[in-house]
């Protein structure tokens, strides 16, 4: 009984352990199959682009492939550069291969960076890749265009096909100024059959239909537009001649320079009719290169008299005289020359002609005008004691309008220069304004151990400050108070690498770099990504030397410096060239480089050229004016690298080699200057960049110091005597201004508050004592300062001897 009951409790036990046995095996088994099952099964998605960079017009093709496929469909997304997306569904690729294809051409513009992503039983994959876009470059063979020519329009593209059939158009139309479609021009197409063609196109129906003026040529390519302004000509002055001597009066036997001006050249000579003044007629023929001629004429100026000339060019005749005078003496042989200020001016404003001789040779120089018609005024004679003066002429409020000319007679040495009156009129209240001359106050300095060689200097709309470090090859974004936020760059060629960066130019999306040691202009987002790049080293169109500055005007055109050729050019935002801006032949709106350049509110541009001077020019390449010249004057440069317009279009200048800034008005005239050599606050070694924020604060970048300064405006700000001011007492004290003309300087010290005195508002009668004059000079040339001589005159007027 025992031993069965022993036996029966053995067998539950082995039943037990083996139906457990059983149950671990079979959920073991289960597991193992599922896992199994479920490896075997894993869906992994593949999907590689036919290339990395398709082309402007490729349909978009990807290798697609699932692995564990089991039907259904695929849905896909593409987000395009613009960032649209399109999107669709795969509903079946059979074996788990399949090409997908992405039908698209040019006409969409989506050129840039693509992503895909593919979403399958809840897998995804995501690829990228980038589309080319099409570079498409339009100029025309000149800027100017008359009746009888033919425009020869060259474009180029990065995208063609040499099939006839497959090829696509250019689309050719032409607009005015105010973007209406010209008159009886139809629209012209062309087929993109090579990278480059030129199309030749008659003006003779245009001009017969559309008025003379500006217009723009619009090439559209699928659906990129690319603009070429031109301007029409008048064909009634087609053809106009100039002709004058270089001098108005030669002593017998001087050799004569006759400079002639054409404004085109029509044909390869021209005819010279001379009479002598004994009515003897002289006639001889000149060959025509350039529409700058030069004619040296020997051995005509035996008589004494008036020689009158006679030019004949291209169907048109002009004439004109000049004066032989007995040779008394030997004319010195020194070097005379004048500098004006600059071309321009409005009645009421004053000439600072500067005079510079290589020899002292006498203790005096006369000066006199002429008017257009040749009429000669009085001449007046001021002392001349070093190599350099200014000499001050007042054009008048009855000056008539047109080209005036400005002479000197040193020791026997008589020169002219030219100059033009605008029918304009100066505003004499603005003369007398205090605040216009106050001078800005230092306010704080960075950036001292942060840079090397810093450089160009930008200030976006939310003030933050760009400054283009050039020594370590970055970009440094700050906000006002010069604090670092963030940099981005390094040494080489690659996107986003800098060679010797130079200017910046920023706007509300985009920073332009100019790359200049290679050649080219970067493109970046506000947070320094890199977007594009354009230019290689070269001479053509979006080619460069070193770029050095850049500038948009009001059409978002982006205006580009370069520092070693003569040629502006200009891009859109997207770096596509549109046409150029060249030196023009005319004296005194030629260029070599262009060191900076910027706009003002009337979409007027500035150019600060290496020759010492800053040109005006209208947004398409008219010259307007010039400012300065060469000098340590005020109103004159050393070196200049830089310039910025405010918000009332008064332009800064930093005059790198005089250590200073220098600021005018609109018109060009000298207001005040700041700045002396050395390291401390308000001083300079080598500035470089200036910018002004929207507070009106003005930055100052100084390569050699390393640093960035920053002035301001407050209400207790230094005004500054203005130069006109201390000139026209100098002037006053050798006979050449007025007692009137002196005296408004008197009020204008009075508003400044050197002097305590009552305002009258009109000056009616002025009684000057002549020995205040000595003062004059003293202060004139800084013997004494401004508190001194004003101290004088506040003697002079309590104690009645001067009143105003």
């Amino acid at each position: 009984m025992t031993n069965n009951f022993y036996q029966n409790d053995l067998f539950v036990k082995l039943r037990y352990l083996a139906v457990h046995k059983l149950v671990f095996l079979f959920v073991f088994f289960i597991v193992m199959s599922f896992l199994g099952y479920k490896d075997a099964n894993a869906v992994t998605i593949s999907a590689v682009p036919h290339q990395p960079v398709f082309g402007p017009n490729d349909w978009i093709k990807v290798d697609l492939s699932i692995k564990e496929y089991n039907g259904g469909p695929i849905t896909w997304v593409a987000h395009r550069p613009n960032s649209s997306a399109i999107s669709g569904q795969i509903q079946d690729i059979g074996m788990g291969t399949i090409v997908h294809q992405i039908i698209r051409d040019a006409s969409d513009n989506s050129f840039g960076t693509w992503s895909i992503d593919y979403l399958y039983n809840g897998v995804k994959e995501t690829i990228q890749f980038r589309v080319n876009p099409i570079i498409l470059t339009v100029f025309t063979d000149k800027e100017l265009y008359y009746e009888p020519d033919k425009m020869q329009i060259n474009i180029t593209t990065s995208y063609y096909n040499p099939n006839a059939n497959l090829a696509q158009i250019y689309h050719l139309n032409f607009f005015d100024r105010k973007g209406n479609p010209a008159k009886e021009v139809s629209q012209i197409d062309i087929s993109a059959l090579e990278p480059s063609i030129v199309y030749e196109f008659p003006l003779l129906k245009f001009s017969k239909y559309n008025p003379p003026g500006l217009y723009k040529l619009k090439v559209q390519y699928y659906n990129t537009i690319v603009e070429a302004p031109f301007l029409l000509g008048d064909i009634s002055k087609l053809m106009e001649v100039r002709a004058q001597t270089n001098l108005s009066t030669y002593n017998q036997s001087d050799n004569v320079v006759l400079d002639l001006i054409f404004t085109r050249v029509k044909e390869s000579t021209g005819t010279l009719k001379i009479t002598d003044p004994s009515g003897n007629i002289t006639n001889s023929q000149f060959h025509v290169e350039s529409v700058h001629t030069s004619l040296i004429l020997k051995d005509i100026t035996e008589k004494i008299g008036t020689y009158k000339f006679e030019v004949q060019y291209a169907g048109v005749t002009t004439t004109g005289s000049f004066n032989v005078v007995a040779k008394t003496k030997k004319i010195p042989n020194i070097d005379l020359e004048i500098l004006l200020d600059k071309l321009n001016y409005k009645r009421d404003e004053i000439i600072h002609a500067k005079i510079h001789t290589s020899a002292v040779i006498a203790n005096s120089i006369s000066m006199w005008v002429a008017d257009p018609n040749g009429t000669q005024y009085s001449e007046l004679s001021v002392p001349m004691t070093s190599n350099d003066v200014i000499l001050p002429h007042r054009i008048a409020k009855n000056y008539a309008v047109g080209t005036w000319k400005f002479y000197i007679n040193y020791g026997g040495v008589i020169r002219f220069e030219s100059f033009y009156v605008d029918a304009a009129q100066a505003d004499n209240k603005e003369m007398l304004n205090t605040k216009k001359f106050t001078v800005p106050t230092f306010s704080s300095k960075f950036g001292s151990t942060n840079f090397t060689e810093p450089n160009g200097i930008a200030i976006d709309s939310d003030n933050n400050v760009y400054v283009v470090d050039s020594g370590h090859s970055k970009v440094m974004r700050l906000d006002s108070n010069g604090t670092f936020a963030l940099n981005w760059g390094s040494w080489g060629s690659s996107n986003g690498q800098f060679k010797h960066p130079t200017g910046i130019f920023v706007n509300k999306n985009y920073v332009f770099v100019a790359d200049s040691g290679n050649a080219r202009i970067q493109m970046f987002n506000n947070s320094g990504n890199f977007l594009y790049a354009w230019g290689i080293y070269g001479m053509g169109p979006s080619m460069f030397h070193s770029p050095v500055a850049m500038a948009l005007d009001k059409t978002g055109d982006l205006f580009v410096a370069d520092s070693d050729r003569d040629t502006i050019q200009i891009f859109s935002t997207g770096g596509i060239y549109k046409y150029q801006i060249q030196s023009p032949l005319t004296k005194y709106a030629s260029f070599s480089a262009i060191k900076a350049i910027t706009f003002d509110s009337e979409d007027d541009f500035y150019a600060v050229s290496i020759d010492n001077k800053v040109l005006k020019y209208s947004s398409i390449g008219n010259f307007k004016n010039f400012f300065g010249s060469s000098g340590e004057e005020e109103g004159r440069f050393n070196n200049p690298t830089a310039i910025v317009i405010d918000s009332k279009d008064n332009f800064y200048v930093v005059d790198s080699g005089n250590h200073r800034i220098q600021k005018f008005d609109t018109y060009g005239n000298f207001i005040l200057s700041w700045g002396t050599e050395g390291t401390g606050p308000g001083q300079f070694e080598d500035p470089a960049g200036i910018a002004i924020d929207s507070m009106g604060n003005i930055y100052v970048v100084d390569k050699k110091n390393n640093n960035v300064q920053k002035f301001s405006y407050t209400k207790s700000d230094q005004i500054a005597t203005p130069s006109w001011v201390r000139d026209t007492a100098m002037w006053w004290s050798v006979g050449v201004s007025n007692n009137t003309d002196f005296a408004q300087g008197i009020r204008f010290m009075i508003r400044q508050g050197l002097i305590e005195a009552p305002l009258a508002t009109e000056i009616n009668a002025v009684k000057i004592p002549e020995w205040l004059k000595s003062n004059a000079r003293w202060w004139y040339s800084g013997e004494i300062d401004d508190r001194t001589f004003a101290m004088s005159i506040q003697y002079l007027l309590e104690s009645g001897i001067v009143k105003v």
